[in-house]
Parts: structure tokens; sequence; C-alpha cells
């Protein structure tokens, strides 16, 4: 990091220490991974009680902004609050956007006794998830090329298609990442992500951006042939049929409801 995101940390660290509900401070984001620019933000997880947690759970403040501390002009700390338990969940099952988010990530103030340990095991890749998740990837892949694509253009649906599309690049970058033993990082960083991979398709990115641009059943079948050449489980259609009902339309029985299907 810059010599102005260090002296912001420090300067952060100095407002929150006395407080003994703040318990540590650990960076996170573009500071944390080493792709920093000059101007760009500090990200940091604030870890609190569980007392103050609740309470910043109450009022929806699990997340903020303090420009005050900057130390350069437009800087700011990007505060995520956390407690103990969010991290040692996060080590034990947390999912692949949050491991990512502590790529790197540096304690830089802390009451916790070996929280540096507890840190250190969050960004690892969960090899007992691979194979399924190559395979699910691959399910969807199936389902969004070759039979929502020719849905949508059949009923001339331009959502559906947009949707199909976009959800047929989403599950190739997954399963790129996960051939590859990769964290995927978020939709923001997934086409980067997929850039910065070993092994991949040819021009996967320039591909990716013709159909997100265009989309169409001949460029979606397209794409999906080139991705499915590239790694395919060799499952059937039956078979990707349903394991994507299990994922898909009855995934609730199993747990809670996401948010795009409550």
């Amino acid at each position: 990091m810059y010599a102005h995101h260090r002296q912001t940390l420090e300067q952060l660290v100095d407002k929150l220490a006395p407080d003994t509900a703040n318990l540590a401070v650990i960076t996170s984001g573009s500071i944390a991974q080493g792709t920093a620019k000059e101007t760009s933000d500090v990200d940091v997880h604030l870890v609190v009680t569980d007392e103050a947690y609740a309470e910043y759970e109450r009022e929806h403040m699990l997340s903020y902004i303090d420009q005050e501390v900057s130390t350069y002009e437009g800087g700011y700390v990007d505060v995520k609050i956390v407690n103990l338990r969010f991290l040692e969940l996060a080590a034990r099952q947390g999912n692949e956007p949050t491991r990512y988010a502590f790529g790197g990530s540096e304690v830089v103030f802390s009451r916790i006794p070996g929280l540096t340990g507890l840190v250190s095991r969050i960004p690892v890749y969960p090899e007992e998830n691979r194979e399924r998740n190559l395979r699910d990837f691959c399910t969807q892949i199936y389902l969004f090329a070759f039979y929502f694509t020719k849905e949508a253009v059949r009923k001339d649906d331009p959502y559906l298609l947009v949707h199909a599309a976009s959800s047929l690049v989403f599950f190739s970058g997954r399963m790129i990442l996960a051939y590859n033993r990769l964290l995927f990082p978020s939709h923001k960083g997934l086409l980067d992500a997929v850039d910065a991979a070993g092994a991949k398709p040819r021009n996967f990115r320039k591909l990716a951006t013709e159909l997100l641009r265009s989309p169409c059943a001949d460029l979606s079948l397209r794409f999906a042939a080139r991705v499915l050449a590239f790694y395919n489980h060799g499952l059937t259609f039956e078979q990707a049929l349903g394991i994507y009902v299990q994922n898909n339309e009855r995934s609730w029985m199993e747990q809670p409801p996401s948010l795009h299907d409550r």
C-alpha cells in the first residue's frame, strides 16, 4: 500500500482504539491484495464485541464510510462491521466472496489473541466444494445455453434472453475459477479474476463481451461450445435438468430461500 494509505490506517486505529468495544482492525480490498492505486480507498473490517455488533445490526449500520481520518485528497475508509463469530464462521464455512475479501489481509490492531492465525485461514479455496461446483456450474451452462436461450428466442422475450446470456457468462466464469482453484471475488471482479486464471478457454473475455453486448442464440451456443470444450463434466441433458431442479427450484427445502427467490 502507499504511505498515505498506511497513515490513514494509523489515524483510524488512533480513533477507534480508545473504545473497548472495538476489538480489532483488519485490512481488506485492494490495499490488502496489493492492487491499490494511489487514489484507492482504504477497506477494513472492524471487529467489535457481540453487544456492539448487535447494536450495529439493529440500526442497519454494518457498513459505513469514514472520511475524517483520511490523509489524502478524496480518500476515505470503507468500514465493514463484524464480530469474532463472523470470522470463525468465515474460516470454517464462508462463501467464496467472503473468503476472497480477506486475501492478503493484515491485522493492524487487535485485542484478540491469535487473531492473525484465524484470519489467515479465511482466504483458502474450499477444496471440499470443488467437484460439486464443477458439476453444478456445468449444469447451469447446459440449461442457459441449450434451453433458456432457445426459449427466450422462441417467445421473443428480451428479459429472459439477457438473463440467460449473463448467467451463461457468470457460471462459465465460476467453472473456470473452480477448475483453477481460484476464489470467486464478486460479480464486479469476475472477468478480471478469469483473466488471471492460468487455464481457460481461448479468448474467453472477448467472447463473453460479444455475447453480453449482443445476446442471441447463435453467440450463446458458440460461447457454450467453447467453454464446454475446455471442461465438460459429462452430464446428459436429463441429468443436468435434474440437478438444476435441485439447485434452483427446490433449494429452499434445505435452507432459507435466497433474496432472489423470497
